[in-house]
């Protein structure tokens, strides 16, 4: 799945959802959706009053920017090749309207270079002088913006959260050491037992309690990312969720005045709590509670979990 502004979607989602906004947004521009079957003639959809043709694409997983351009970038080339290939069946579906616009309609824009492709293709495709264009043929390229409020709007009716962007669908990515963050725990888990241990049972208990956190911390990302194999959207609003209440995190441990055990009690409870109140019934309160573990002992070991 690519993570977008508006969730997680592949081709066939992020195509999906694109007619159900052409048909709401150019209704009255006499819009008609043209199936996949039989044959892909490089078109998805057009209006027959005003000549605008329109093509979705959307990758199914992350991609640099630089091989997102290139797939973006070899998707309009060869879609624009099948209307010379395809103009007589084109021309059957299309009657008497003559495309004056083709749009590529995709989530984000990876680099600029593809409007310049964009106005290469355009020349190229007018001298093909074709009987279902329009001598002021253009080719153009849109991103997911330029549908937001039609988008929000399907989602509301859907009941989906609204999201107004700000917060990332993806966890901020591990630059440390291990033998910092092997560090991080074990300072962390003495002062967690200070004062709550016998002293002739403080060693043991803290050897247990620090492999105990360094095993959650280690097995943090495999579960995620089993997570979001699975089940993708799930994963995305999932990570949303947890960058929004790192900000809460760190906020609590600055005004902390309790000891360390309880706080990192109440930030676990508190996070498993959200996890499983906003993402019900996907996730039930056994699962949220061993999120909520893992996130804890990342926190605990990356230090946005501290205690002084």
């Amino acid at each position: 799945m690519y993570n977008t502004p508006y969730g997680p979607f592949d081709g066939d989602s992020w195509e999906r959802l694109c007619q159900q906004v052409f048909k709401k947004k150019f209704l009255g521009d006499g819009y008609q959706h043209i199936p996949a079957t039989p044959g892909d003639f490089g078109l998805e959809g057009f209006t027959t009053t005003t000549g605008c043709g329109f093509q979705c694409y959307c990758p199914d997983k992350l991609y640099p920017d630089k091989e997102l351009h290139e797939k973006q970038r070899d998707k309009i080339t060869e879609d624009l090749k099948k209307l010379r290939t395809y103009h007589e069946d084109l021309k059957k579906l299309l009657g008497t309207t003559k495309l004056r616009r083709w749009y590529l309609v995709t989530p984000t824009i990876a680099r600029n270079e593809l409007l310049k492709h964009a106005r290469t293709k355009e020349a190229e495709v007018r001298a093909w002088n074709l009987p279902i264009l329009a001598p002021d043929f253009e080719v153009l390229v849109q991103d997911g913006d330029h549908y937001a409020a039609e988008i929000q709007e399907l989602q509301l009716a859907l009941g989906k959260a609204l999201d107004f962007g700000g917060l990332s669908t993806t966890l901020p990515t591990l630059g440390g050491s291990p033998e910092v963050y092997e560090e991080n725990v074990l300072r962390k888990t003495k002062a967690r037992l200070e004062g709550r241990v016998a002293a002739d049972k403080f060693d043991a208990k803290v050897a247990g309690l620090h492999q105990q956190t360094l095993r959650e911390f280690l097995d943090h990302d495999a579960h995620f990312r089993r997570i979001n194999e699975q089940a993708p959207a799930v994963h995305s609003r999932l990570v949303r969720l947890i960058n929004g209440y790192e900000a809460h995190v760190v906020e609590t441990c600055s005004t902390w005045e309790g000891s360390p055990q309880q706080l990192t009690e109440k930030i676990r409870d508190g996070l498993a709590g959200r996890i499983a109140k906003d993402l019900t019934p996907h996730i039930d309160e056994t699962e949220a509670a061993h999120i909520a573990r893992l996130m804890v002992s990342r926190w605990i070991a990356v230090c946005e979990l501290d205690y002084g």
